[in-house]
């Protein structure tokens, strides 16, 4: 009786630590990391399905916690108001630390952080989608709100059809 109560208890305590895993992952994915919470944020995975399903273009930013240049976009991009208003037309993804994919496809120019790359609703990187005002050495690096805000309105120009000029309802948390 004894051991069949504290296999119970055993259960019962990994369905737990399960559940507060699964919990801190969806939590995780739903933060802006310093980009900004009240961005519908999502995984790689999730986000790719959800472009394909939806037809919008993917917007990814790959960044590192000890990265001083990524500390120094966050609060420029989280607080701009023109992101947040774009954002409603992309499928936003975040990527940070081990996160980072890696596939070259996502270091089309070296493998410098951050970068802002756009996705196509299919899910394929189009590298001609560039910082156009910044360092042609690091073609996916942006150092402002303004410049994410000219590749956001590009990309949207290049990948947008008809469905994604619908944008996201309800997206802000």
């Amino acid at each position: 009786m004894q051991t069949s109560l504290v296999k119970i208890a055993l259960v019962s305590s990994l369905q737990v630590l399960f559940s507060l895993t699964c919990f801190q992952d969806v939590v995780q994915a739903a933060s802006g990391k310093g980009f900004g919470d009240n961005i519908f944020w999502r995984t790689l995975d999730d986000g790719k399905r959800e472009a394909e399903a939806s037809g919008l273009p993917i917007m990814l930013i790959i960044h590192k916690t000890w990265c001083g240049a990524c500390k120094a976009l966050k609060p420029k991009f989280a607080e701009s108001k023109e992101i947040s208003e774009l954002a409603h037309n992309f499928v936003m993804i975040n990527l940070e630390d081990e996160e980072e994919p890696k596939d070259e496809t996502y270091s089309p120019d070296g493998g410098y952080i951050p970068r802002i790359l756009f996705l196509d609703p299919s899910g394929k990187v189009h590298p001609e989608i560039t910082n156009k005002n910044g360092n042609p050495n690091y073609k996916y690096f942006y150092s402002n709100a303004e410049h994410v805000v000219s590749g956001m309105t590009e990309a949207q120009e290049k990948l947008t059809g008809d469905t994604s000029k619908q944008g996201h309802t309800g997206d802000e948390l």
